[in-house]
């Protein structure tokens, strides 16, 4: 059980709830309860891709494997989400509310649900976390649209660094995409062979490691900075 003042802490800390005052806080907790729930590493997903988007979550210590499949089955992906952040607050509306990864604890967690019915009553009344919701849907957004924008004159080696940065905007430390090789090449629009060229140099860079049908690049922020480089 943690103290009033742990608890005041740990809430001013995560997202959404940073700038909310006190008081605020204080009033909010009081009407909702805001418990904090501990779990266990598991061998199988906390939450699964598909599985209804009812509750605001918000993983307030530890780490979670998440795991991403295609709705065509041509690749999967999985990296690491690391406290203090939000599972998906994006789908809790709209036509579509589902959760669109599957997240299972990768060492002990804890995280705090709130009803979406609170969030509306409740939550959405703090001017605070109206603002800050509206700009992390805003970012969300952006984000989407730049991956659609058109960009000329890359090489393939380009294509493919950007495309892992884009998959992985979020996260930090190793992260995997299974693929096949001719559906990456048909994903980039480009050859199975300079495809296949591509990956060999990265690998000779170390930038990422291949397996079979696998792609793991053991630190996502070094990709990064080659790119920019």
């Amino acid at each position: 059980m943690i103290s009033l003042t742990q608890k005041y802490e740990l809430l001013t800390k995560l997202p959404l709830l940073q700038g909310i005052s006190g008081k605020e806080l204080a009033h909010i907790e009081s009407v909702i309860g805001m418990e904090v729930n501990e779990v266990p590493p598991m061998s199988r997903p906390l939450i699964r891709q598909n599985d209804p988007c009812t509750h605001l979550i918000f993983l307030t210590t530890g780490k979670m494997i998440r795991e991403y499949r295609s709705d065509d089955g041509l690749y999967q992906t999985k990296s690491i989400l690391q406290a203090p952040t939000i599972l998906e607050p994006h789908n809790l509306y709209g036509l579509d509310c589902r959760f669109r990864c599957s997240y299972t604890p990768l060492q002990d967690v804890s995280f705090i649900t709130v009803r979406k019915r609170d969030v509306m009553q409740h939550l959405m009344k703090t001017e605070i976390f109206r603002i800050n919701y509206f700009n992390l849907l805003s970012a969300i957004i952006h984000k989407k649209e730049a991956q659609l924008q058109p960009v000329q004159g890359l090489t393939v080696r380009q294509k493919i660094t950007g495309l892992l940065q884009r998959m992985f905007s979020d996260c930090s430390g190793q992260v995997e995409i299974a693929i096949k090789m001719t559906d990456l090449a048909n994903f980039i629009e480009e050859t199975r062979l300079n495809t296949s060229r591509a990956l060999n140099q990265l690998e000779k860079d170390n930038i990422i490691e291949l397996k079979r049908s696998l792609i793991v690049v053991p630190e996502i922020g070094k990709l990064r900075v080659k790119n920019e480089e």
